[in-house]
């Protein structure tokens, strides 16, 4: 991993993100592959990022060309605390809110939502 990907990585609060909600191996799921993706309000992964919306929660992994594999990040459901309307490249997205404190945030297109959204709802509805 690049000095400036490290440095990018605390900007942007993946590694917060990957610390507090690691990965693991992949889930199944619906897949999105070499997709675009913010971490923050300025770090953003360029068509690098596969994307797994689970049954348990939403699983991602940034792999930058030439700069090395980034860790996994699982977040549960019931751990995506707020959900907004933004646009990522000009395109309709959505910015999650992930933990409480948070300890950051997920930018995603809306494609991505479309598929998480109703599982996000259900595990709100069932949590205590």
């Amino acid at each position: 991993m690049s000095i400036f990907t490290k440095a990018f990585n605390k900007l942007g609060r993946y590694d917060d993100l990957a610390a507090r909600f690691p990965g693991g191996p992949e889930p199944q799921g619906a897949r999105w592959e070499r997709r675009c993706v913010q971490f923050g309000r300025s770090m953003r992964y360029d068509w690098c990022v596969t994307i797994i919306v689970a049954q348990d929660g939403l699983w991602l992994q940034a792999r930058p060309p030439a700069q090395g594999v980034q860790a996994a990040i699982f977040v549960p459901w019931a751990e995506i605390r707020d959900v907004r309307s933004v646009l990522l490249y000009w395109r309709k997205a959505v910015c999650l809110t992930c933990g409480e404190p948070p300890a950051g945030t997920i930018t995603v297109w809306q494609p991505v939502w479309d598929a998480a959204g109703p599982l996000w709802q259900a595990a709100w509805q069932t949590a205590p």
